[in-house]
């Protein structure tokens, strides 16, 4: 029995000690200091379908070096195409180590959590859950300013304003501008790196040579990844309600010295400026001096001018007269307006010859000059 009891106290504290062996293994305290110390994203939220890469730095806070035998990324959703790093290495204490994986975000919008993995030589392994967020909200095009309607050859602005509703940068911003028959200045417009919850206004010259339709598309990257988003415009041709109207009254229409006069006014009731008005006689008219035709220069909303032209014509009883004029664009504009004309009449020619009211004076000269002979024969 003597013999018994020692072997059964070294025994128990055999056992006691077993566990505190064990709590005290240098292996397990020196992986207990590496921690995942940043998460990086590219892109930061991706769409679905996306391409990206996760990257992971991990640190050793630690004072000794610890052995890695495995680091890896795993999830049911997510897809993760790069290989895990199977070749065992070191990293020492202090200093910091970073994995990268290419994922693919075939799922649908959503929150994932895709798991990094990091199995250490001697000592267990560390878990680690990624957040990444999917989500398809498109970068955004706005029509901020556009003619009411469009003119063949006529030359207009279009403003439309190119809006990011994403958490995250797109890079390589392209606002393109197409359409069939329409000449577009710029063509197209680099806008670069549009951050998140910010937006670029961009103006363009759009000159239609016929009725079409116009689009602008945006093209832009998330991360590596291309994506598009367009807006459509119809381009309809008809008369503008604010470019300028000249309008022509109180004509009056004269035969004289073998040459028709013809006066009048000219009106600008649009609510832009008429430049370089200029008016002709024009279908069988013939322009003759002294007013071949008459340039009015700029004529101002609400503001008219009088003007006059001459010219000859056959046996005609309409002659157009031709307004053109240009917007503050230089695109030409031109207006006809018919003027009926009186018929060339033998009396309606003045002839040359003595006028009425001299033949009169000279009448009563002579009455006066004949009087004051005559009384003075009658008082010899």
């Amino acid at each position: 029995m003597r013999g018994v009891v020692p072997a059964l106290c070294v025994a128990v504290a055999l056992v006691l000690l077993m566990p505190a062996a064990a709590a005290q293994d240098p292996g397990a305290d020196a992986a207990a200091q590496v921690t995942v110390t940043s998460i990086s994203l590219e892109p930061g939220i991706f769409f679905e379908g996306d391409t990206g890469i996760i990257t992971i730095e991990i640190t050793n806070n630690g004072f000794e070096s610890v052995a890695i035998r495995r680091a890896t990324m795993y999830d049911a959703d997510i897809s993760v195409l790069s290989s895990s790093y199977d070749t065992t290495t070191t990293i020492g204490a202090g200093n910091s180590m970073q994995f990268s994986f290419t994922v693919k975000a075939d799922v649908p919008p959503g929150i994932y959590y895709p798991k990094f993995s990091l199995d250490f030589r001697n000592a267990g392994y560390l878990r680690y859950p990624v957040q990444i967020r999917v989500e398809n909200d498109p970068l955004e095009i706005s029509i901020l300013d556009k003619p009411d309607t469009f003119g063949a050859g006529r030359k207009d602005r279009v403003d439309i304003l190119i809006g990011n509703p994403r958490d995250n940068p797109a890079s390589g911003v392209v606002v393109h501008v197409s359409g069939e028959g329409i000449d577009a200045t710029p063509s197209s417009y680099f806008i670069g790196t549009l951050n998140a919850d910010r937006s670029q206004r961009v103006s363009f010259n759009i000159t239609p040579e016929k009725p079409s339709v116009l689009e602008f598309r945006v093209d832009y990257k998330n991360g590596v990844n291309p994506h598009a988003t367009s807006v459509t415009i119809p381009v309809g041709f008809g008369v503008s309600k604010t470019e300028a109207n000249p309008l022509l009254s109180n004509i009056l229409v004269e035969y004289q010295d073998r040459k028709y006069v013809l006066t009048g006014d000219i009106y600008n009731a649009g609510l832009e400026v008429a430049n370089s008005v200029v008016l002709t006689a024009g279908g069988g008219a013939v322009p003759v001096d002294p007013y071949q035709s008459y340039v009015v220069g700029s004529l101002e909303p609400d503001d008219f001018s009088s003007f006059e032209l001459t010219f000859t014509a056959g046996n005609i009883t309409t002659v157009p007269v031709v307004v053109s004029y240009r917007d503050v664009d230089g695109n030409p504009f031109e207006k006809t307006y018919p003027v009926s004309i009186p018929a060339q009449t033998s009396g309606s020619a003045k002839e040359p010859g003595i006028a009425l009211p001299i033949i009169g004076v000279v009448i009563a000269s002579a009455a006066v000059i004949g009087g004051a002979i005559w009384y003075s024969w009658k008082k010899k």
